[in-house]
């Protein structure tokens, strides 16, 4: 190899040496320089929470879990053909509101009521929603976000008992209670109660989303107050009754249909603890 070929392919060797030396140092100093980049957050929550349909904060879309299918199968196979399934969406304080449904609970409602395409008629979908108190954790982890129940359409009550509350109905645009026996003896027996225990009770009033805001919260005020004064004519102590109003802003069913109106128009009782 000649002199010249020789200096050639040193000198090409050195030129790498210094390009390299010199981007690693170039890059250490960088990284003393600058602050080091932001850790991605990772989506912490379980795929599968041991919940076979479940939901994440804020969220209405319904997550499918392992054994989906034989649950959404076996809630098919325990009604009959004179029966409607309800579907009863949860939904919290604080979480965002939705864009294209009067409130989360009726939007959950709905995604579950779509993974019953092909298993059950949309005609016998009952679709409902209920605003509850929050899992401690439910901001981080997957929760149950839908109740499952076989109701009979032609048996419903002026009076629907629930596990933390009771609800009565209303006619449209009246604060006098629907006049029913079943409201009259849960009123009685309510009153007893509350006479023989000394526990409180809170009356809160709702509407349909008929006329404005400010009206069905004046409206919903004075279905509350109806039945106040009931359970005071029957010796219940003023004290232990206390009344507010919600308006339109937490509907049950959908404003759509007069009866989902309907099921809007309720006061809701709720015995405080002792």
């Amino acid at each position: 190899m000649s002199t010249f070929f020789k200096f050639l392919v040193a000198a090409l060797v050195w030129l790498l040496f210094y390009l390299t030396t010199f981007r690693g140092c170039q890059e250490e100093l960088c990284l003393a320089c600058d602050p080091p980049p932001p850790i991605t957050v990772v989506d912490t929550l379980q795929e599968d929470a041991g919940l076979s349909v479940y939901f994440k904060w804020s969220d209405p879309e319904a997550y499918i879990g392992k054994g989906a299918e034989a649950f959404l199968q076996k809630q098919v196979t325990e009604g009959d053909s004179l029966k409607l399934l309800k579907i009863t969406g949860l939904y919290f304080e604080g979480e965002k509101a939705v864009a294209d449904a009067e409130n989360l609970g009726l939007a959950r409602a709905r995604e579950v009521a779509r993974l019953f395409d092909g298993l059950l008629d949309s005609t016998r979908l009952q679709l409902r929603a209920r605003q509850v108190e929050a899992p401690e954790d439910a901001q981080s982890a997957p929760f149950e976000g839908a109740l499952f129940e076989w109701v009979d359409p032609k048996a419903q009550s002026a009076v629907d008992q629930l596990a933390d509350r009771i609800s009565i109905r209303f006619p449209t645009g009246s604060a006098d209670r629907v006049y029913a026996p079943e409201v009259d003896s849960f009123l009685i027996k309510l009153a007893e109660q509350l006479r023989s225990s000394g526990q409180r009770v809170r009356i809160t009033g709702h509407t349909d989303n008929t006329g404005s805001a400010e009206k069905n919260v004046g409206l919903g005020l004075a279905r509350a107050e109806a039945v106040k004064q009931f359970l005071v004519k029957a010796g219940v102590s003023a004290s232990q009754v206390a009344t507010d109003s919600k308006g339109d802003a937490q509907p049950v069913a959908s404003n759509a249909t007069e009866e989902g109106r309907y099921q809007n128009r309720r006061v809701e009782v709720r015995i405080e603890p002792q």
